[in-house]
Protein backbone atom coordinates (compact mmCIF):
# COMPACT_ATOMS: atom_id res chain seq x y z
CA UNK A 1 0.00 0.00 0.00
CA UNK A 2 1.43 3.35 -1.00
CA UNK A 3 1.76 6.23 1.44
CA UNK A 4 -1.34 8.37 0.76
CA UNK A 5 -0.60 11.20 3.17
CA UNK A 6 -0.08 14.83 2.18
CA UNK A 7 3.37 14.80 3.74
CA UNK A 8 6.52 16.75 2.94
CA UNK A 9 8.13 13.44 1.94
CA UNK A 10 5.45 12.72 -0.67
CA UNK A 11 5.54 16.30 -1.87
CA UNK A 12 9.32 16.00 -2.32
CA UNK A 13 8.74 13.00 -4.59
CA UNK A 14 6.33 15.11 -6.66
CA UNK A 15 8.85 17.96 -6.71
CA UNK A 16 11.70 15.72 -7.86
CA UNK A 17 9.55 14.15 -10.57
CA UNK A 18 8.64 17.61 -11.84
CA UNK A 19 12.33 18.51 -11.96
CA UNK A 20 13.10 15.29 -13.83
CA UNK A 21 10.39 16.07 -16.38
CA UNK A 22 11.67 19.65 -16.75
CA UNK A 23 8.56 21.14 -15.19
CA UNK A 24 8.21 24.64 -13.77
CA UNK A 25 7.58 23.99 -10.06
CA UNK A 26 11.06 25.03 -9.00
CA UNK A 27 11.19 28.23 -11.04
CA UNK A 28 7.67 29.38 -10.19
CA UNK A 29 7.32 28.36 -6.54
CA UNK A 30 10.85 27.78 -5.21
CA UNK A 31 12.86 30.78 -6.51
CA UNK A 32 15.47 30.66 -3.73
CA UNK A 33 16.14 26.97 -4.41
CA UNK A 34 16.37 27.73 -8.12
CA UNK A 35 19.04 30.38 -7.47
CA UNK A 36 21.05 27.89 -5.42
CA UNK A 37 20.83 25.26 -8.16
CA UNK A 38 22.07 27.77 -10.72
CA UNK A 39 25.10 28.35 -8.49
CA UNK A 40 25.68 24.58 -8.37
CA UNK A 41 25.54 24.50 -12.17
CA UNK A 42 28.05 27.35 -12.29
CA UNK A 43 30.42 25.47 -9.96
CA UNK A 44 30.19 22.35 -12.13
CA UNK A 45 31.05 24.58 -15.07
CA UNK A 46 34.26 25.60 -13.30
CA UNK A 47 35.26 21.93 -13.07
CA UNK A 48 34.51 21.45 -16.76
CA UNK A 49 36.70 24.41 -17.68
CA UNK A 50 39.48 23.15 -15.40
CA UNK A 51 39.32 19.78 -17.16
CA UNK A 52 39.77 21.54 -20.50
CA UNK A 53 42.83 23.37 -19.15
CA UNK A 54 44.19 20.05 -17.88
CA UNK A 55 43.76 18.41 -21.29
CA UNK A 56 45.48 21.33 -23.00
CA UNK A 57 48.41 21.17 -20.56
CA UNK A 58 47.75 24.56 -18.98
CA UNK A 59 47.62 23.11 -15.45
CA UNK A 60 49.08 20.03 -13.79
CA UNK A 61 47.10 17.02 -12.63
CA UNK A 62 47.92 17.85 -9.01
CA UNK A 63 46.65 21.42 -9.40
CA UNK A 64 43.52 20.15 -11.16
CA UNK A 65 42.73 17.67 -8.37
CA UNK A 66 43.34 20.32 -5.71
CA UNK A 67 40.99 22.86 -7.30
CA UNK A 68 38.44 20.20 -8.18
CA UNK A 69 38.36 19.03 -4.56
CA UNK A 70 37.71 22.54 -3.26
CA UNK A 71 34.94 23.14 -5.81
CA UNK A 72 33.32 19.80 -4.95
CA UNK A 73 33.27 20.83 -1.29
CA UNK A 74 31.40 23.98 -2.30
CA UNK A 75 29.02 21.92 -4.45
CA UNK A 76 28.32 19.60 -1.51
CA UNK A 77 27.50 22.56 0.73
CA UNK A 78 25.29 24.11 -1.94
CA UNK A 79 23.41 20.82 -2.39
CA UNK A 80 22.75 20.64 1.34
CA UNK A 81 21.59 24.24 1.24
CA UNK A 82 19.35 23.43 -1.75
CA UNK A 83 17.74 20.41 -0.09
CA UNK A 84 17.20 22.30 3.16
CA UNK A 85 15.52 25.15 1.27
CA UNK A 86 13.21 22.82 -0.68
CA UNK A 87 12.38 20.56 2.26
CA UNK A 88 11.64 23.44 4.64
CA UNK A 89 9.20 24.96 2.17
CA UNK A 90 7.57 21.59 1.48
CA UNK A 91 7.18 21.10 5.22
CA UNK A 92 5.28 24.40 5.47
CA UNK A 93 3.08 23.40 2.52
CA UNK A 94 2.34 20.03 4.15
CA UNK A 95 1.42 21.77 7.42
CA UNK A 96 -0.91 24.18 5.60
CA UNK A 97 -2.87 21.40 3.89
CA UNK A 98 -3.03 19.30 7.06
CA UNK A 99 -5.05 21.97 8.88
CA UNK A 100 -8.55 20.76 9.69
CA UNK A 101 -11.03 21.88 7.07
CA UNK A 102 -8.52 22.35 4.26
CA UNK A 103 -10.12 21.84 0.85
CA UNK A 104 -9.11 22.49 -2.71
CA UNK A 105 -10.58 25.79 -3.95
CA UNK A 106 -12.92 25.61 -6.93
CA UNK A 107 -14.06 28.48 -9.12
CA UNK A 108 -15.99 28.77 -12.35
CA UNK A 109 -13.89 30.39 -15.07
CA UNK A 110 -15.45 33.25 -17.09
CA UNK A 111 -14.95 31.53 -20.46
CA UNK A 112 -16.31 28.28 -21.88
CA UNK A 113 -14.60 25.62 -23.97
CA UNK A 114 -16.77 24.13 -26.72
CA UNK A 115 -19.87 25.48 -24.97
CA UNK A 116 -18.97 23.73 -21.70
CA UNK A 117 -18.23 25.41 -18.36
CA UNK A 118 -14.62 25.18 -17.21
CA UNK A 119 -13.38 25.30 -13.61
CA UNK A 120 -10.11 25.94 -11.81
CA UNK A 121 -8.54 25.06 -8.46
CA UNK A 122 -6.32 28.12 -8.74
CA UNK A 123 -2.54 28.23 -8.84
CA UNK A 124 -1.58 28.17 -5.17
CA UNK A 125 1.34 25.90 -4.38
CA UNK A 126 -0.79 24.01 -1.83
CA UNK A 127 -3.52 23.20 -4.36
CA UNK A 128 -0.93 22.14 -6.90
CA UNK A 129 0.78 19.62 -4.61
CA UNK A 130 -2.46 18.23 -3.18
CA UNK A 131 -3.94 17.81 -6.64
CA UNK A 132 -0.86 16.01 -7.94
CA UNK A 133 -0.72 13.75 -4.90
CA UNK A 134 -4.39 12.78 -5.32
CA UNK A 135 -3.83 12.02 -9.01
CA UNK A 136 -0.79 9.92 -8.14
CA UNK A 137 -2.78 7.98 -5.53
CA UNK A 138 -5.72 7.30 -7.86
CA UNK A 139 -3.40 6.28 -10.68
CA UNK A 140 -1.49 3.85 -8.45
CA UNK A 141 -4.44 2.32 -6.62
CA UNK A 142 -6.79 1.87 -9.55
CA UNK A 143 -4.27 1.45 -12.39
CA UNK A 144 -5.57 4.56 -14.12
CA UNK A 145 -3.56 5.61 -17.14
CA UNK A 146 -4.40 7.90 -20.00
CA UNK A 147 -4.81 6.08 -23.30
CA UNK A 148 -2.38 6.87 -26.07
CA UNK A 149 -4.10 8.17 -29.22
CA UNK A 150 -1.40 6.88 -31.55
CA UNK A 151 -1.43 3.42 -30.00
CA UNK A 152 -5.23 3.23 -30.32
CA UNK A 153 -5.18 4.30 -33.98
CA UNK A 154 -2.31 1.92 -34.74
CA UNK A 155 -4.24 -1.05 -33.34
CA UNK A 156 -7.50 0.04 -34.92
CA UNK A 157 -5.97 0.52 -38.36
CA UNK A 158 -4.47 -2.99 -38.24
CA UNK A 159 -7.84 -4.49 -37.28
CA UNK A 160 -9.72 -2.45 -39.88
CA UNK A 161 -7.43 -3.73 -42.63
CA UNK A 162 -8.23 -7.35 -41.80
CA UNK A 163 -10.61 -8.84 -44.36
CA UNK A 164 -12.70 -10.82 -41.86
CA UNK A 165 -16.36 -9.70 -41.55
CA UNK A 166 -17.09 -7.60 -38.51
CA UNK A 167 -19.66 -5.34 -36.91
CA UNK A 168 -18.42 -1.96 -35.69
CA UNK A 169 -20.08 0.48 -33.31
CA UNK A 170 -18.68 3.99 -32.93
CA UNK A 171 -20.27 6.07 -30.17
CA UNK A 172 -19.81 9.13 -27.95
CA UNK A 173 -21.01 9.60 -24.38
CA UNK A 174 -23.23 12.68 -24.18
CA UNK A 175 -21.85 15.48 -21.91
CA UNK A 176 -19.52 12.99 -20.29
CA UNK A 177 -17.96 15.07 -17.49
CA UNK A 178 -21.25 16.79 -16.70
CA UNK A 179 -23.17 13.50 -16.38
CA UNK A 180 -21.10 11.52 -13.86
CA UNK A 181 -23.39 10.62 -10.97
CA UNK A 182 -22.04 11.88 -7.64
CA UNK A 183 -23.57 9.16 -5.49
CA UNK A 184 -22.25 6.35 -7.67
CA UNK A 185 -18.79 7.92 -7.84
CA UNK A 186 -18.54 8.61 -4.11
CA UNK A 187 -19.92 5.15 -3.29
CA UNK A 188 -17.06 3.66 -5.33
CA UNK A 189 -14.51 5.71 -3.41
CA UNK A 190 -15.98 5.32 0.06
CA UNK A 191 -16.53 1.57 -0.28
CA UNK A 192 -12.99 0.97 -1.49
CA UNK A 193 -10.58 -0.29 1.19
CA UNK A 194 -7.71 0.97 -0.96
CA UNK A 195 -8.32 4.70 -0.56
CA UNK A 196 -7.33 6.31 2.75
CA UNK A 197 -9.14 9.17 4.48
CA UNK A 198 -7.02 12.19 3.39
CA UNK A 199 -7.41 11.81 -0.41
CA UNK A 200 -11.00 10.61 -0.05
CA UNK A 201 -11.84 13.73 1.97
CA UNK A 202 -10.24 16.05 -0.61
CA UNK A 203 -12.18 14.41 -3.46
CA UNK A 204 -15.46 14.47 -1.55
CA UNK A 205 -15.04 18.16 -0.69
CA UNK A 206 -14.24 18.94 -4.33
CA UNK A 207 -17.45 17.23 -5.45
CA UNK A 208 -19.45 19.10 -2.78
CA UNK A 209 -18.04 22.42 -3.98
CA UNK A 210 -18.99 21.51 -7.53
CA UNK A 211 -22.50 20.73 -6.29
CA UNK A 212 -22.69 24.12 -4.60
CA UNK A 213 -21.58 25.93 -7.76
CA UNK A 214 -23.87 24.06 -10.16
CA UNK A 215 -26.81 23.04 -7.98
CA UNK A 216 -26.55 19.56 -9.50
CA UNK A 217 -25.91 16.11 -8.08
CA UNK A 218 -23.91 15.00 -11.10
CA UNK A 219 -20.79 16.03 -12.95
CA UNK A 220 -17.10 16.63 -12.27
CA UNK A 221 -15.39 19.97 -12.96
CA UNK A 222 -13.86 20.32 -16.42
CA UNK A 223 -10.40 21.85 -16.37
CA UNK A 224 -9.42 20.26 -13.06
CA UNK A 225 -6.82 17.52 -13.43
CA UNK A 226 -8.35 15.25 -10.80
CA UNK A 227 -11.57 15.07 -12.82
CA UNK A 228 -9.98 13.06 -15.64
CA UNK A 229 -8.85 10.45 -13.10
CA UNK A 230 -12.26 10.34 -11.45
CA UNK A 231 -13.98 9.96 -14.82
CA UNK A 232 -11.68 7.09 -15.77
CA UNK A 233 -12.41 5.37 -12.47
CA UNK A 234 -16.15 5.90 -12.99
CA UNK A 235 -16.02 4.48 -16.52
CA UNK A 236 -13.96 1.43 -15.55
CA UNK A 237 -17.22 -0.38 -14.74
CA UNK A 238 -18.50 0.36 -18.26
CA UNK A 239 -15.21 -0.75 -19.82
CA UNK A 240 -15.26 -4.10 -18.02
CA UNK A 241 -18.87 -4.82 -18.97
CA UNK A 242 -18.46 -3.96 -22.66
CA UNK A 243 -15.28 -6.03 -22.96
CA UNK A 244 -17.17 -8.98 -21.45
CA UNK A 245 -19.95 -8.88 -24.08
CA UNK A 246 -20.14 -11.92 -26.39
CA UNK A 247 -18.35 -11.60 -29.76
CA UNK A 248 -16.35 -8.48 -28.76
CA UNK A 249 -12.88 -8.74 -30.29
CA UNK A 250 -11.80 -5.13 -29.76
CA UNK A 251 -12.90 -2.31 -27.48
CA UNK A 252 -11.28 1.03 -26.86
CA UNK A 253 -12.33 4.26 -25.23
CA UNK A 254 -10.59 7.61 -25.36
CA UNK A 255 -12.31 9.77 -22.72
CA UNK A 256 -15.89 9.75 -24.08
CA UNK A 257 -15.22 8.27 -27.55
CA UNK A 258 -15.98 4.55 -27.82
CA UNK A 259 -15.19 2.05 -30.56
CA UNK A 260 -16.37 -1.57 -30.33
CA UNK A 261 -15.67 -4.31 -32.88
CA UNK A 262 -17.73 -7.50 -32.83
CA UNK A 263 -16.76 -10.62 -34.79
CA UNK A 264 -19.77 -12.95 -34.60
CA UNK A 265 -20.19 -16.25 -36.38
CA UNK A 266 -21.58 -15.94 -39.88
CA UNK A 267 -25.29 -15.32 -39.71
CA UNK A 268 -25.08 -14.38 -36.03
CA UNK A 269 -27.58 -11.98 -34.49
CA UNK A 270 -26.11 -8.46 -34.58
CA UNK A 271 -29.24 -6.46 -33.76
CA UNK A 272 -28.66 -6.70 -29.99
CA UNK A 273 -25.16 -5.23 -29.96
CA UNK A 274 -26.07 -1.54 -29.74
CA UNK A 275 -28.94 -2.09 -27.24
CA UNK A 276 -26.51 -4.00 -25.01
CA UNK A 277 -23.96 -1.19 -25.09
CA UNK A 278 -26.67 1.44 -24.57
CA UNK A 279 -27.97 -0.49 -21.56
CA UNK A 280 -24.50 -0.64 -19.98
CA UNK A 281 -24.04 3.10 -20.52
CA UNK A 282 -27.51 3.91 -19.15
CA UNK A 283 -26.94 1.77 -16.06
CA UNK A 284 -24.13 4.19 -15.22
CA UNK A 285 -26.56 7.14 -15.53
CA UNK A 286 -24.95 8.13 -18.84
CA UNK A 287 -26.29 8.44 -22.39
CA UNK A 288 -24.92 8.01 -25.90
CA UNK A 289 -25.30 11.02 -28.15
CA UNK A 290 -26.84 11.07 -31.61
CA UNK A 291 -23.48 10.56 -33.36
CA UNK A 292 -23.59 6.81 -32.70
CA UNK A 293 -22.80 4.86 -35.86
CA UNK A 294 -23.20 1.16 -36.68
CA UNK A 295 -21.30 -0.53 -39.50
CA UNK A 296 -22.44 -3.99 -40.55
CA UNK A 297 -19.62 -5.33 -42.73
CA UNK A 298 -21.46 -8.61 -43.18
CA UNK A 299 -24.01 -7.02 -45.50
CA UNK A 300 -21.98 -4.23 -47.10
CA UNK A 301 -18.24 -3.73 -47.47
CA UNK A 302 -18.11 -0.03 -48.43
CA UNK A 303 -18.46 1.75 -45.11
CA UNK A 304 -16.68 4.53 -43.26
CA UNK A 305 -16.38 5.86 -39.73
CA UNK A 306 -14.36 8.56 -37.98
CA UNK A 307 -12.42 8.15 -34.77
CA UNK A 308 -9.87 10.33 -32.97
CA UNK A 309 -9.18 12.60 -35.92
CA UNK A 310 -9.10 9.95 -38.65
CA UNK A 311 -11.59 8.68 -41.22
CA UNK A 312 -11.49 4.94 -41.88
CA UNK A 313 -12.83 4.02 -45.32
CA UNK A 314 -13.58 0.28 -45.41
CA UNK A 315 -13.91 -1.47 -48.76
CA UNK A 316 -13.79 -5.00 -50.10
CA UNK A 317 -10.13 -4.40 -50.88
CA UNK A 318 -9.15 -3.30 -47.38
CA UNK A 319 -9.03 -0.01 -45.50
CA UNK A 320 -7.78 3.47 -46.37
CA UNK A 321 -7.27 6.18 -43.77
CA UNK A 322 -7.80 9.91 -44.26
CA UNK A 323 -8.18 12.95 -42.01
CA UNK A 324 -11.49 13.25 -40.22
CA UNK A 325 -13.89 15.83 -41.64
CA UNK A 326 -13.45 18.04 -38.57
CA UNK A 327 -9.65 17.99 -38.80
CA UNK A 328 -9.72 18.78 -42.51
CA UNK A 329 -12.13 21.68 -41.98
CA UNK A 330 -10.07 22.97 -39.05
CA UNK A 331 -6.97 23.26 -41.23
CA UNK A 332 -8.96 24.98 -43.99
CA UNK A 333 -10.36 27.35 -41.38
CA UNK A 334 -6.84 28.17 -40.19
CA UNK A 335 -5.79 28.90 -43.76
CA UNK A 336 -8.80 31.24 -44.09
CA UNK A 337 -8.00 33.00 -40.82
CA UNK A 338 -4.35 33.38 -41.78
CA UNK A 339 -5.18 35.06 -45.09
CA UNK A 340 -8.01 37.13 -43.58
CA UNK A 341 -5.66 38.43 -40.90
CA UNK A 342 -3.08 39.31 -43.56
CA UNK A 343 -5.63 41.20 -45.67
CA UNK A 344 -6.95 43.13 -42.65
CA UNK A 345 -3.55 44.13 -41.25
CA UNK A 346 -1.47 44.71 -44.39
CA UNK A 347 -2.53 48.34 -44.89
CA UNK A 348 -1.52 49.31 -41.33
CA UNK A 349 1.49 47.07 -40.66
CA UNK A 350 2.65 45.53 -43.97
CA UNK A 351 5.92 44.07 -42.68
CA UNK A 352 4.26 42.40 -39.71
CA UNK A 353 1.42 41.14 -41.91
CA UNK A 354 3.88 39.49 -44.31
CA UNK A 355 5.88 38.03 -41.43
CA UNK A 356 2.78 36.51 -39.79
CA UNK A 357 1.31 34.95 -42.92
CA UNK A 358 4.65 33.31 -43.75
CA UNK A 359 5.12 32.15 -40.17
CA UNK A 360 1.66 30.60 -39.92
CA UNK A 361 1.79 28.85 -43.28
CA UNK A 362 5.26 27.58 -42.45
CA UNK A 363 3.80 26.11 -39.26
CA UNK A 364 0.67 24.65 -40.90
CA UNK A 365 2.56 22.87 -43.68
CA UNK A 366 5.46 21.57 -41.59
CA UNK A 367 6.31 19.82 -38.35
CA UNK A 368 7.87 21.01 -35.11
CA UNK A 369 8.34 20.22 -31.45
CA UNK A 370 6.46 21.93 -28.65
CA UNK A 371 9.45 22.62 -26.40
CA UNK A 372 7.41 24.67 -23.94
CA UNK A 373 4.72 22.03 -23.42
CA UNK A 374 4.84 19.37 -20.70
CA UNK A 375 4.91 16.56 -23.25
CA UNK A 376 7.57 18.13 -25.52
CA UNK A 377 5.50 16.52 -28.27
CA UNK A 378 6.18 16.52 -31.99
CA UNK A 379 3.28 18.04 -33.89
CA UNK A 380 2.52 19.06 -37.44
CA UNK A 381 1.07 17.92 -40.73
CA UNK A 382 2.87 14.56 -40.48
CA UNK A 383 3.08 13.94 -36.74
CA UNK A 384 -0.59 14.81 -36.20
CA UNK A 385 -1.71 12.67 -39.16
CA UNK A 386 0.89 9.92 -39.32
CA UNK A 387 -1.60 7.09 -39.95
CA UNK A 388 -3.02 8.57 -43.15
CA UNK A 389 -2.75 6.23 -46.15
CA UNK A 390 -4.89 8.26 -48.56
CA UNK A 391 -3.22 11.61 -49.30
CA UNK A 392 -6.14 13.11 -51.23
CA UNK A 393 -7.01 15.45 -48.35
CA UNK A 394 -3.48 16.83 -48.33
CA UNK A 395 -3.62 17.42 -52.07
CA UNK A 396 -6.99 19.09 -51.54
CA UNK A 397 -5.43 21.42 -48.97
CA UNK A 398 -2.64 22.24 -51.42
CA UNK A 399 -5.24 23.17 -54.04
CA UNK A 400 -7.15 25.26 -51.52
CA UNK A 401 -3.95 27.05 -50.51
CA UNK A 402 -3.09 27.63 -54.18
CA UNK A 403 -6.44 29.35 -54.74
CA UNK A 404 -5.81 31.57 -51.73
CA UNK A 405 -2.35 32.47 -53.02
CA UNK A 406 -3.81 33.48 -56.39
CA UNK A 407 -5.82 36.16 -54.60
CA UNK A 408 -2.69 37.92 -53.32
CA UNK A 409 -1.38 41.06 -55.03
CA UNK A 410 2.21 40.83 -53.78
CA UNK A 411 4.05 38.72 -56.39
CA UNK A 412 7.09 38.13 -54.19
CA UNK A 413 4.88 36.93 -51.34
CA UNK A 414 2.91 34.67 -53.71
CA UNK A 415 6.15 33.00 -54.73
CA UNK A 416 7.33 32.51 -51.15
CA UNK A 417 4.04 31.02 -49.90
CA UNK A 418 3.83 28.93 -53.07
CA UNK A 419 6.83 26.94 -51.84
CA UNK A 420 4.80 25.59 -48.94
CA UNK A 421 2.96 22.30 -49.44
CA UNK A 422 0.91 20.11 -47.12
CA UNK A 423 1.71 17.02 -49.20
CA UNK A 424 5.47 17.66 -49.12
CA UNK A 425 5.37 18.53 -45.43
CA UNK A 426 3.74 15.16 -44.78
CA UNK A 427 5.69 12.94 -47.17
CA UNK A 428 9.10 14.51 -46.48
CA UNK A 429 8.39 15.06 -42.76
CA UNK A 430 9.68 18.62 -43.14
CA UNK A 431 10.79 19.87 -39.72
CA UNK A 432 10.90 23.54 -38.74
CA UNK A 433 11.92 25.31 -35.54
CA UNK A 434 10.04 28.20 -33.96
CA UNK A 435 10.95 30.47 -31.07
CA UNK A 436 8.66 31.04 -28.10
CA UNK A 437 7.71 34.47 -29.48
CA UNK A 438 6.96 32.94 -32.89
CA UNK A 439 4.73 30.31 -31.27
CA UNK A 440 2.86 33.11 -29.54
CA UNK A 441 2.37 35.00 -32.83
CA UNK A 442 1.19 31.81 -34.55
CA UNK A 443 -1.36 30.88 -31.90
CA UNK A 444 -2.85 34.39 -31.70
CA UNK A 445 -4.34 33.91 -35.15
CA UNK A 446 -6.24 30.79 -34.06
CA UNK A 447 -7.10 31.61 -30.47
CA UNK A 448 -10.81 30.84 -30.92
CA UNK A 449 -10.81 27.74 -33.15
Amino acid sequence: MIDQSFSARNFRRIYDLDRKNKGTLEVEYFPDAYKIRKKITMLKGFIYRLARRLRSGQISTAKFEEKKGKINEHIKLRKEQYNNEVNSKLKIIAQNVSIKGYALPLTLLPHQVKDKNVYSIGNSVEALFVSRQVKCILSSLYTIKSNNRDLIISRLSALAKEMSPKYIIRADVESFYESINHKSLLDMLHSSPKLSVPPRRVITQLIRKYQALTGLDKGVPRGVGISSYLSELYMSVVDDKIRALPDVTYYERFVDDLIVIFSPDKGGNTCNYLPQITSIINDRALCLNNKTKELDLFTQSNKSFEYLGYKFQLTAGGCSIKMSSNKFQKIRSRIDKTFDDYNQSFSKTPKRAVKNILLRMKFLTGNTRLYNSKSKAFVGIYFSNRFITDLSDLKGLDSYLSNKINGLQNQKLKKRIGRFSFSKGFEDKIFRKFSFIEFSDISKGWSHD
